[in-house]
């Protein structure tokens, strides 16, 4: 078995079947939920560190937050569970807990709850989970009403956040074919996985849902977002952006950038996509019309005349090298 999620089969049979609650955070690939309150909409996301690696305490809490955004979430307060080994060293433990402080006080973030367990696992696993409220100026749908003929557009590129992780851990074998500037380049990709500047201008536009891109990839995220939704999709490669960075270092490890991280994407479907795509490239954002969603099931990528039918995600690329 992969590491990471589990599969589309075994969460449909084994997890949403046992679940009496229809609430839409519980459907397969939606990545945070919101919680009616009284007076108030929180909105909730989290995520798991199964692998470690310098620097993964700021990058998860960057994907987590992204996935908050998501529900148009504002971050505000962060929740640790942290598992350890049963004679884990203390010092490496604090080491983990300064990282989280000096990650979480530079978004602004406080830590609300941190609790600290130790029992039979063989490493380090942490549970890491961002609340925060509503942001009421943009207006996002239920994922499940939206229809065949909606725009899928991309903002940022893909695997931008697998590639700064994967370069900073195989430097030196970088530097063994490209120069210094180029490699650096490629470490310093980290600085664009934050989707921030993005969540400031959509509001301005006709957004119905988003995405944020994650474990797996686009392709996974393209999935996700259609088999959540109960729909098909159709995606054109040539149209996915991407960075000569991400090209260069996926060839020479033998990867697919397309299933690898993409922590710093985010996937939006709306009605009319050039008005968003001209605005976040009015704003310094890359941005382009990559697909629509169609009548069916089926979910396709397509390159001139092939037809590449998607599959559920069966890990991301970027567990190779951790």
């Amino acid at each position: 078995m992969q590491m990471g999620k589990v599969s589309e089969i075994t969460y449909k049979r084994s997890v949403k079947k046992k679940l009496s609650s229809d609430l839409e955070g519980t459907a397969l690939g939606v990545d945070a939920a919101e919680l009616l309150l009284e007076d108030t909409t929180v909105v909730v996301s989290s995520n798991c560190i199964l692998k470690w690696f310098s620097g993964c305490e700021e990058y998860y809490l960057q994907k987590t937050v992204n996935m908050l955004y998501e529900k148009g979430g504002h971050p505000e307060y962060l929740q640790l569970e942290i598992n350890i080994p049963l004679e884990y060293e203390e010092k490496k433990l604090g080491k983990i807990i300064k990282n989280f402080d000096d990650a979480s006080k530079a978004k602004n973030i406080n830590i609300a709850y941190c609790r600290v367990y130790k029992g039979v696992v063989d490493d380090v696993v942490a549970h890491i989970t961002v609340l925060g409220n509503r942001n009421n100026d943009i207006k996002l749908m239920d994922r499940r009403l939206v229809k065949p003929g909606m725009q899928v557009v991309m903002a940022g590129t893909i695997a931008v956040g697998g590639t700064a992780v994967i370069s900073s851990l195989k430097k030196d074998e970088l530097l063994k074919k490209f120069n210094p500037g180029f490699v650096q380049r490629c470490v310093e990709l980290k600085k664009y996985t934050d989707i921030e500047k993005v969540m400031k201008i959509i509001p301005k536009n006709d957004t119905i849902t988003l995405h944020a891109v994650s474990d797996g990839g686009v392709f996974s995220a393209l999935w996700e977002l259609a088999s959540s939704a109960d729909i098909g999709i159709e995606a054109y490669i040539k149209k996915i952006p991407v960075m000569q960075e991400t090209i260069e270092v996926a060839e020479l490890f033998g990867y697919n950038p397309y299933m690898l991280d993409g922590t710093g994407a985010l996937l939006i479907i709306c009605n009319e996509g050039e008005n968003i795509v001209q605005e976040l490239n009015a704003n310094g954002i890359t941005a382009e019309i990559i697909g629509q969603l169609t009548d069916g099931k089926d979910r396709v990528v397509i390159n001139k005349e092939e037809r590449r039918y998607l599959e559920p995600s069966r890990g991301d690329e970027i567990y190779k090298y951790l």
